[in-house]
């Protein structure tokens, strides 16, 4: 999923969303709007370039910065003549737009992501990496690369049929609770088998994945990164599972086991 100039999922999180630029295609479906090139403008970090190279995502750094209207794109993601926003280009893709409002990223300008999971997409043989779930703290919002389409779907949308091929490892089969309070602590199992260790202390939380498990010596293992990060404003040392879970934009799956280990 990472193009040139990597910016890694990590890095996302806890970065404010300041701005978004969107580049379309000029032939639009009745559904889902369709984008060639979509730009997320992030505090701290910069510009981050989102496309696709048919299925899934590429991602990275963009040190240019093509927040302007004015710059067209081509198919290779260089600039052409310069054209009024919203205008259309010879090359299929109209000029970038800044924070158009019916985006549903454009409702989260000025929050923080607080987490970001992998979507996968399945379906008999055919499974590989359809894109992201960014989380706020109003919502969540997918970017999904689909057949050459880039598709930013908001919270309360769905896709019809392809829903069902759609996965994220957000379910939790085991948790084990290690520690009540400065920090909160607690080691967990998703169904899909992913070890997470979460933390709580002076009202910031954060989930972590290590792939070696809840051995420390293991934490600087290649994968090893950070999923979801927020402060809720507050100087609490202690917080529950449920509450916990809702913020981190976890859950608890049908039969799950939670148990005190401290």
């Amino acid at each position: 999923m990472i193009d040139e100039e990597p910016v890694t999922t990590a890095d996302l999180v806890g970065t404010r969303l300041t701005t978004v630029t969107a580049a379309r295609h000029q032939q639009q479906p009745v559904t889902a709007p369709q984008l060639s090139h979509l730009w997320l403008h992030l505090e701290h970090l910069g510009s981050v370039l989102f496309r696709t190279p048919g299925n899934g995502l590429s991602f990275r750094a963009d040190a240019a910065g093509r927040n302007d209207a004015t710059s067209p794109i081509d198919a290779t993601g260089t600039t052409g003549a310069t054209t009024a926003t919203g205008a259309s280009t010879a090359n299929g893709t109209t000029a970038p737009t800044t924070d158009p409002a019916d985006l549903p990223l454009t409702r989260f300008l000025g929050q923080s992501i607080r987490s970001v999971g992998a979507i996968e997409y399945r379906d008999g043989a055919t499974a590989f990496t359809a894109g992201l779930a960014l989380g706020f703290e109003g919502g969540r919002v997918r970017l999904l690369g689909l057949d050459g389409a880039l598709l930013v779907v908001g919270p309360e949308e769905h896709l019809g049929d392809v829903e069902a091929r759609l996965h994220e490892d957000t379910a939790l089969a085991r948790v084990v609770w290690t520690c009540s309070s400065s920090p909160s602590q607690w080691n967990a199992w998703t169904t899909g088998g992913r070890y997470l260790y979460f933390r709580y202390r002076h009202g910031e939380g954060s989930v972590e994945h290590f792939p070696g498990g809840p051995d420390p010596d293991t934490w600087d293992a290649e994968g090893s990164g950070l999923l979801a990060q927020w402060h809720d404003g507050s100087r609490r040392g202690e917080i529950g599972l449920a509450d916990f879970l809702v913020l981190a934009g976890l859950r608890l799956a049908p039969n799950s086991e939670v148990l005190d280990g401290r």
